[in-house]
């Protein structure tokens, strides 16, 4: 960090910089765009412009230690890469808007007398495959970015103009991709059958449940409550608080083991054909979503986060197809489950079906249907006196069950193009009224139909038609009650079942991450404790990674301690947005240099 006022006077090191150089300090200035203006012409006057070795170096002068670049080139050749604040108003640096950075590079005809003055913290060494052309893209781009391109003392100084250099020229030298193995169905599918069904169906059921819970509360408007009480019917006179509960056990116990068994094997054949193709993609690290994200991340731990945000963009609309092709697939799932009622066939049909046996609910207490009215082909004969018929009224449990067959499932299967549409949940209330619309009409008229059967095969009841009446006349009342509460539980199981397919698919890409060469790199740490006694050894990239990271984590904790909050994160952020830009920048990195 070099402080300004002290900087004409004292430190050594510029003034050895100034006075043996080939030139003067050339201000990196880019103002004119890239491959125009005076360092241009600089480095088209450079002999060689083939980088053999940067180094990393601090100076000894205290009490800042300023830390620059030293860049070695083919044929002997040295430049000197600075960032420092404007010497003329130095207080500025302190402020969060900093000064003008002075970014500079000096063509050097020596560097005898460095090691009295700096020590090396970190050298790259190359084999001559990147040019001077990829430095000067990093110092443009540091110079673009709208919060680096200032001199913070805090933030923005030559520390991290030495550690944006650093960083950016060595993961410019290692790819990041993940086997061609990782993309195979066999593994695929085992994975997401493994580690996404079980809980995405136990979600879903979980959820489904506590939507028709919440519909059922809702519809219990003080009208309704009043004429439940009129036929002694123990719902108008339980509060609600313990109703909800009686509801809920209902659900969990009758209704949620079917659905989630249901539901388990559904979701896995529709996870095999909806997501499968989809993921298999975005597995196959030569496919442009996932070259993309793998090249632009500078952190090897920020990797994870990245595969997070691309899989969820990628998967989000074959998230939303296996949700809807799972629940309207639980209709016709090819699953022995207990049927909730019975077929009532008219005589002929009796006589010509007489040899067809229908199986009988052991628990079933069997009522005859009403003499006075003939039974018509189809009409069903619904399981009545339950635990909900007697709370409430009969028929309530026919259409709780029936609820599952039709209305859990309508509801997503009406939703189908809102989710492709919805990819915030600002959309998904938005577009919600018009499909809540249509899901509360379904409901009236599957629940209308279960009421008529029950009217065909049971004993007259002018109680229980009073009160389905009232059901009916207020039903919007109700179901705009519920209509937050079903919108909300619906976005969640679909964010859960998101979430979940996504961790999966980048826990497997992260882990299967491999780092090859791109260019012939070398990396040596100065681990020395003591000033002037170097202890060198051959890091990876990844310690590298992880060294440079430590004295961010580091000076951030300087700085906080000094009332400068954020530091730590800023610095590792702006340069993850640099090397963004430079990984990315169509501009071959010799095209300014003329043949």
């Amino acid at each position: 960090m070099s402080f300004a006022p002290s900087q004409p006077s004292s430190n050594s090191a510029i003034q050895w910089s100034r006075g043996d150089r080939a030139g003067g300090p050339v201000p990196l200035d880019f103002s004119f765009g890239w491959g125009k203006g005076k360092v241009f012409d600089w480095y088209q006057r450079m002999r060689s412009t083939s980088i053999i070795s940067i180094q990393h170096r601090k100076e000894f002068e205290e009490p800042f230690r300023h830390e620059f670049i030293l860049v070695s080139l083919e044929g002997g050749e040295y430049c000197r890469i600075d960032r420092r604040g404007d010497p003329d108003v130095p207080t500025q640096t302190l402020s969060s808007n900093g000064s003008d950075a002075h970014d500079t590079v000096h063509h050097l005809a020596s560097i005898d007398g460095i090691d009295s003055d700096s020590e090396c913290l970190v050298q790259l060494r190359f084999d001559g495959t990147i040019d001077l052309s990829f430095l000067l893209l990093i110092c443009f781009n540091i110079r673009n970015d709208p919060k680096s391109q200032r001199y913070t003392l805090q933030r923005f100084n030559c520390y991290f103009f030495s550690w944006t250099i650093t960083s950016i020229l060595a993961r410019h030298s290692v790819n990041w991709s993940t086997p061609e193995q990782l993309a195979a169905k066999v593994q695929l599918t085992a994975t997401l059958k493994k580690r996404a069904v079980d809980p995405i169906a136990k979600q879903a059921a979980k959820l489904a449940m506590s939507c028709v819970s919440a519909v059922f509360i809702s519809i219990l408007q003080p009208r309704l409550r009043k004429v439940l009480r009129k036929h002694f019917r123990p719902t108008g006179f339980v509060p609600v608080r313990v109703l909800d509960r009686v509801v809920s056990i209902w659900m969990n116990r009758n209704m949620r083991p079917r659905m989630e068994s249901v539901m388990r094997d559904v979701a896995e054949s529709a996870m095999t054909s909806t997501l499968e193709s989809t993921i298999e993609s975005l597995l196959d690290s030569r496919s442009s979503v996932m070259q993309q994200t793998l090249s632009s991340s500078l952190w090897f731990d920020s990797v994870h986060e990245a595969l997070r945000k691309t899989a969820r963009v990628a998967l989000r609309d074959a998230v939303w197809a296996l949700m809807v092709k799972t629940l309207k697939s639980a209709n016709d799932a090819d699953i022995e489950v207990q049927q909730p009622y019975l077929p009532i066939l008219s005589s002929d049909a009796q006589v010509a079906e007489s040899t067809i046996p229908i199986k009988q609910d052991s628990q079933q207490v069997s009522q005859p249907p009403n003499t006075d009215k003939n039974p018509v082909v189809g009409a069903r004969k619904w399981r009545v006196g339950g635990i909900l018929d007697k709370f409430f009224v009969t028929g309530a449990d026919a259409i709780a069950d029936n609820s599952y067959d039709t209305a859990i499932c309508s509801a997503w299967g009406m939703s189908g193009g809102l989710g492709g549409d919805a990819q915030t949940y600002e959309e998904w209330v938005a577009s919600w009224d018009e499909l809540w619309s249509t899901v509360r009409e379904h409901a009236r008229n599957e629940g209308q139909a279960v009421l008529r059967d029950i009217a065909l095969t049971e004993a007259p009841d002018t109680g229980r038609d009073e009160v389905w009446r009232v059901v009916w006349e207020d039903l919007d009342a109700g179901f705009e009650a519920s209509r937050p509460i079903v919108r909300d539980y619906m976005w969640e199981t679909f964010e859960y079942a998101t979430k979940t397919v996504v961790d999966v698919v980048s826990d497997v890409v992260f882990s299967a991450i491999q780092e090859t060469s791109h260019h012939t790199l070398n990396v040596s740490l100065n681990q020395t404790k003591r000033k002037g006694e170097a202890h060198w050894s051959e890091v990876t990239h990844s310690e590298l990674q992880a060294w440079i990271k430590s004295r961010i984590q580091k000076h951030g904790e300087q700085m906080l301690r000094l009332g400068s909050k954020g530091v730590h994160n800023d610095i590792k952020e702006a340069m993850a947005r640099i090397w963004e830009q430079v990984s990315g920048a169509s501009l071959p990195t010799d095209s300014t240099r003329s043949t």
